[in-house]
């Protein structure tokens, strides 16, 4: 009976909720379908029907049957749909203008699947039903449900089982649900019995360290088997080893990569084996890269400014059909991104921050063979496509050089060759000019502004110097959300009457370091120059100066107000 209420619960909670969600995408996909498709799964439905009503004797065979027709169908629908999709720029005319609308964009690293959300929210319907409840509830009202199915559990595992293996195997689920019911216990009786959380604490790893050599203790009596007695001890601490040693780098926040003292490597090693291993060892830590982001972007030059980890990568992959987003929809001239991804990939050119070439080739002969991965099987056409793209990245005169003789910035250049290849109308561009000397990033930045004439060129960059030269719209990302969104001469604005000049005695400087945002400072004899921010006069002999595009960037990324 309670194995029954127990799973009753399961499907209650967390699998019939999981399947329904997983029916009512499936109805809205058959839904969407074509006519003739539809038309044509009818068909085969109804001769399926046939085929199955004559052949098949058995009522129930023709019920299991008429099921598996009614699941391979669609199934079988959906793979041929997916596996005759192609890029192709057909669903956007030639001369049509490109608008990429992205709304309520959010992406989730490590999210929760659906089965164990569905499992934190009966958890939280739970806690919040016990919430409700008077304070002065006994414990035991509590735990005494669940105490018949751990005795029943107990009796199960070591008295009615003669095979050893199954014995062990419920050994281990009992040893698991009572850590779990443990845990529970624990922080009710801290809370009324007003017991020692460090008292409770003891008790839980004496539990957690000595039940299984206990379990295995009353085995080796029962069935006499030292060798299988020994494997599975082994196998329970092993496990039990990398599960609190997960914990503990979870908790802790232990960066493996920056161990110091001694035996550092191979202390890294093993951590890195531990947080390998799936279930116990493997925490997921979601991370939400980006926050409910709205954006549109039309023809020209689009600027993503923003500090590394603010989420521009993020956001540039999802545009570029890499990621999935976890909310929210990107639109390329109304079409859905996660209906046409493949059809839309034609569309689009990205080249990210660190790419690599062949470099024992020259120029030509790499983009050649670029080209023929790209279908372009013709000499003619291959070879005016080659010339055209190194003509409009400036690097004809040195299509015979060695990539391995290039520079950063001509690199860079030959990278943009290669996604011009098949004339997208959409670049996207991850921090090019990072590491290029400042004629090089020059070269490279009016290379980009020239090829926004035609197209749509999203370019993602930290330095701002980049923006304010070359880009017609700005987006300033921070931690996943979006700041500002704009024209780069309309952002120093928002800086006015926050920039600060005055000068200050060299021994005040480090308490006027830590009261604001120091945007630069240098000595002038006795006393400090200093240029800061700040919502409100820093000092009495301090002036307001005009903002630059620097002042109003360092402003937004300081999260506060932004008028």
């Amino acid at each position: 009976v309670v194995g029954g209420l127990a799973v009753s619960t399961l499907f209650t909670l967390i699998f019939i909720p999981t399947f329904q969600s997983g029916l009512e995408n499936a109805l809205a996909w058959i839904r969407k379908l074509d006519w003739r498709i539809k038309t044509i799964q009818l068909i085969i439905f109804a001769g399926g029907s046939l085929l199955i009503y004559f052949d098949v004797d058995s009522f129930i065979w023709q019920l299991a049957d008429l099921f598996l027709l009614v699941l391979v169908i669609p199934a079988l629908t959906y793979f041929i749909i997916i596996s005759l999709r192609q890029a192709k720029t057909k669903l956007i005319g030639k001369d049509e203008a490109i608008t990429i609308r992205i709304r309520n964009l959010m992406k989730i690293y490590d999210q929760d699947s659906k089965f164990v959300s569905e499992w934190k929210r009966s958890k939280n319907v739970k806690s919040d039903a016990k919430a409700e409840q008077k304070a002065g509830v006994k414990i035991a009202d509590k735990f005494l449900w669940q105490l018949p199915l751990l005795g029943y559990l107990i009796y199960f595992a070591y008295f009615y089982l003669e095979n050893s293996f199954w014995e062990i195997f419920f050994a281990v689920i009992t040893y698991f649900y009572f850590m779990y019911l443990w845990s529970s216990a624990s922080q009710l009786l801290n809370k009324y019995l007003k017991l020692s959380a460090g008292l409770l604490l003891k008790i839980g790893k004496i539990i957690l360290w000595f039940y299984p050599l206990a379990s295995m203790i009353f085995f080796y009596f029962k069935h006499q088997t030292v060798s299988t007695t020994l494997l599975f001890i082994i196998i329970w601490y092993c496990a039990i080893i990398v599960y609190t040693t997960s914990n503990r780098l979870h908790h802790e926040k232990i960066n493996i990569n920056r161990l110091t003292g001694k035996f550092t490597r191979i202390r890294r090693s093993f951590y890195q084996i531990v947080k390998s291993i799936p279930i116990i060892g493997k925490k997921k830590v979601p991370f939400k890269a980006l926050n409910g982001v709205s954006i549109d972007i039309k023809s020209g030059m689009f600027g993503l400014l923003g500090p590394n980890g603010a989420g521009k990568t993020t956001l540039m992959r999802m545009i570029c059909g890499i990621l999935n987003q976890s909310y929210g929809k990107i639109y390329i001239n109304g079409i859905d991104t996660n209906e046409k991804r493949e059809e839309l990939q034609g569309l689009i050119g990205y080249l990210p921050q660190e790419f690599g070439m062949y470099e024992n080739m020259t120029a030509e002969e790499f983009l050649n063979y670029q080209a023929i991965l790209k279908n372009l099987i013709d000499n003619e056409k291959r070879e005016k496509m080659v010339r055209y793209v190194l003509e409009s990245v400036h690097m004809i005169d040195h299509k015979d050089e060695k990539i391995s003789s290039f520079s950063g910035g001509m690199k860079q250049r030959i990278g943009i060759a290669q996604i011009l290849l098949h004339l997208p109308k959409i670049l996207v561009v991850d921090e090019p000019t990072a590491g290029l000397d400042p004629r090089e990033r020059i070269r490279f930045r009016n290379l980009l502004v020239e090829l926004s004439r035609e197209r749509v060129v999203v370019f993602s960059t930290h330095i701002i110097e980049d923006v304010s030269s070359s880009c017609n719209t700005v987006a300033v990302l921070n931690r996943g959300e979006l700041r500002y969104l704009g024209e780069p001469v309309k952002m120093t604005k928002i800086a006015e009457g926050k920039v600060w000049h005055f000068y200050v005695q060299a021994t005040d400087f480090e308490k006027i370091k830590n009261d604001f945002t120091i945007i630069h400072h240098m000595r002038d004899g006795d006393r400090i120059r200093i240029r800061c921010l700040s919502s409100k006069k820093p000092d009495e002999e301090a002036e307001s100066v005009q903002p630059t595009l620097e002042d109003a960037y360092l402003w937004i990324q300081s999260g506060k107000e932004i008028a």
